[in-house]
């Protein structure tokens, strides 16, 4: 098995694709590998086991309780900030959204397009909360949350909206190199299994 530095499958993907498509598909794949690794540290901490979520309380819970909300946030964040809208007033964003206009291949380029829209819609869920309560204080939903609650997101909803941006990205890379990325295989040394393993010893 061949192991390409970071350089090197940057360098690949401008060859392969051009400029500025290859260079913009590789600066949103390491956000979308970056993304997938802080959900993947929410999961092994509150998301595969109660046993874990009761060590946990037992071991720090007030820390816990902060450090499941930090990842929570972080997570939506990513995916607002990944589907949010190619221009911005006068800023230009690195988004999903930006690459069916640097894709030649029209109908690649409308296919793109389209898995954009949907990946979109489905980010609807955490986009409400970014703008009502991690980014912004809605004065409405605060002084009265039961009058304007915010729609609850589940684990299974994050799941289908990652899902989503990855068939965005699977969609170009199946065009160009004829091979599926699998972003839920991310194996990392010293995660939040690891830790578990160690508070339980």
């Amino acid at each position: 098995m061949t192991t390409r530095t970071a350089e090197e499958v940057l360098a690949l993907n401008i060859e392969s694709m051009g400029e500025p498509l290859g260079r913009a598909f590789w600066h949103l794949n390491q956000q979308i590998l970056q993304l997938h690794l802080v959900w993947a540290q929410y999961k092994q901490l509150y998301g595969e086991s109660e046993e874990t979520v009761h060590l946990l309380n037992e071991t720090a819970g007030l820390f816990f309780m902060v450090v499941q909300d930090s990842l929570w946030d972080t997570v939506l964040l990513g995916i607002c900030k990944l589907t949010d809208p190619a221009q911005t007033f006068q800023s230009q964003n690195l988004t999903i959204r930006s690459l069916p206009p640097l894709i030649a291949d029209h109908d690649l380029s409308k296919r793109v397009s389209g898995l954009c829209d949907e990946a979109v819609l489905k980010a609807k869920f955490a986009r409400v909360h970014r703008n009502k309560r991690i980014a912004h204080q809605d004065k409405t939903h605060i002084f009265d949350r039961e009058a304007q609650p915010l729609g609850g997101i589940s684990r299974r909803r994050v799941k289908e909206m990652l899902q989503a941006i990855t068939a965005v990205m699977n969609a170009v890379n199946g065009f160009y190199f004829d091979s599926t990325m699998f972003y839920d295989d991310i194996v990392a040394g010293g995660d939040a299994a690891w830790l578990v393993q160690k508070l339980k010893t």
